[in-house]
This record gives C-alpha cells, sequence and structure tokens, in this order.
C-alpha cells in the first residue's frame, strides 16, 4: 500500500467516480441540540449515549479537586417530569474547570455513561466528556433545590427483573427509592428532618 494522499473530498470523489467506484464520503457530525432532561432521559441510561450534544444550563456546583473534576449544570425550569433528571456533570478529568457558579454555559460534547465502583453493581452516572461551552451570562439564579423527606422517598427500595438488569426500565420515582434518586440525578436538593452523617464522593 502507498501513502494515504491528502486529496480533499470533492478531488477524491472526482478520482472515484473518474475510476467506476460507488462513492460514499462521510458527512461532517453535528451536535444534537438538546435540553438536559432530554439529555437524561427518563431510564438510568441516557438515550444520546455515545452522541455529541449541546446543551445549556446553570452552573450550579464545581468539583476542582481529584482525577473526576468538573461542573454540574442545571435547567433553569425543568421540564417538569417526574422522571427525567433535569441536570448533568460535564466531566473535565484533572484539569479544573473554568467556570463560575451561576452562569449561564452552553456546553458541547460526547454523552457517557459512568459507573463508578462497578464492581459493586452500582448505578452510572451520566456525563458529558470531551466538552467545550460558552458563557452566556453570570451571576444567574440558581434552580430551587427539590427538598427530600421521609414523605418523598418511597418505602420500596427497588424494582427486580429476575436478576438481570433494570437499566431499560423507565423510571418510577414515586414507587421505587433508586428510582426516585436517579431521577435526582445531578440536580440541587435539600435534606428535609435528616441530618447529613457523612459525603459521598464519586
Amino acid at each position: 500500500m502507498g501513502r494515504t494522499l491528502g486529496l480533499g473530498a470533492r478531488a477524491m470523489a472526482a478520482v472515484l467516480i473518474a475510476s467506476g467506484a460507488l462513492v460514499d464520503l462521510p458527512h461532517p457530525a453535528h451536535a444534537a441540540t438538546v435540553t438536559t432532561s432530554a439529555l437524561q432521559g427518563s431510564t438510568r441510561i441516557s438515550p444520546y449515549n455515545g452522541t455529541s450534544v449541546t446543551t445549556t444550563g446553570i452552573v450550579t456546583a464545581i468539583r476542582s479537586t481529584g482525577s473526576s473534576r468538573g461542573f454540574w449544570i442545571q435547567s433553569a425550569s425543568g421540564d417538569g417530569n417526574a422522571a427525567t433528571s433535569d441536570a448533568v456533570f460535564v466531566y473535565r478529568g484533572s484539569t479544573t474547570p473554568s467556570t463560575t457558579v451561576g452562569n449561564s454555559v452552553t456546553v458541547t460534547g460526547t454523552v457517557a455513561e459512568y459507573y463508578p465502583g462497578s464492581a459493586n453493581g452500582s448505578q452510572s452516572l451520566t456525563e458529558i466528556s470531551g466538552a467545550t461551552w460558552t458563557t452566556n451570562s453570570t451571576g444567574n439564579t440558581l434552580p430551587s433545590a427539590t427538598t427530600i423527606s421521609n414523605a418523598t422517598v418511597p418505602a420500596t427500595y427497588t424494582r427486580t427483573n429476575s436478576g438481570g438488569s433494570i437499566n431499560s426500565f423507565t423510571l418510577a420515582p414515586t414507587t421505587y427509592a433508586l428510582d426516585y434518586y436517579e431521577s435526582l440525578e445531578g440536580m440541587r436538593v435539600a435534606a428535609d428532618g435528616s441530618p447529613p452523617v457523612g459525603t459521598m464522593d464519586n
């Protein structure tokens, strides 16, 4: 095989057509513009998993230490569907993100599912990786926090699927506690009547 020449798309097409070959040139990829709620979807796995997307939200928190740095963005209003989270984590690896809480940002990157401690069967975390973003405005009011209390968490922990995966099931946050917590993934929350006893860093 000889070297591959840097022919432009049109020149390459002309060569292939002249030789009688079938031409199927790649089309440029475009990121789908979606809301954070649509990105999360109503199951545990994003319907956009592995896809390049563009979404907009308000920066609600920043993780600036460790190897999983990044920031969370949340929709200012949400979609009103209890089964879909209105927030997502923007993953930056070991790079501290250059943004500020309260910024409205438009983010473009690839949707991925991260499994922290997968050996223990943990749920995946939906995130945006390889991200770039632009700042639309600063000093925005943060979205209201959802209150978690004994009254809002269902008594039944989770459903079963004969030992199989439950990832494809639509979340039922008013029926199962695990679904309830999944539906709030990445969102601002407040605890009512239950003092915190520790922190968890995935």
